[in-house]
């Protein structure tokens, strides 16, 4: 099973190590791991109310992770 909070720290970690290697477009980079880790979300066996508690956060992260994106850019 998938643990969450890896996952939740992982994607922040990646999206930071993009932003500061000036990887081109972290707009649709973001938007990508997003996506990515939704999906992973729901093909877990985690109860279907943790599955929208979890995506309401990354819901969340994604948001906070576009605001520190366009202070890079």
């Amino acid at each position: 099973m998938i643990n969450y909070n890896d996952l939740k720290n992982r994607y922040i970690a990646t999206m930071q190590m993009g932003l500061k290697l000036g990887f081109p477009n972290p707009k649709q980079g973001n938007e990508l791991l997003h996506k990515f880790c939704e999906d992973l979300i729901d093909n877990s066996h985690y109860s279907e109310n943790d599955k929208q508690i979890m995506k309401q956060e990354l819901k969340l992260v994604k948001e906070t992770l576009s605001q520190e994106i366009e202070q890079w850019t």
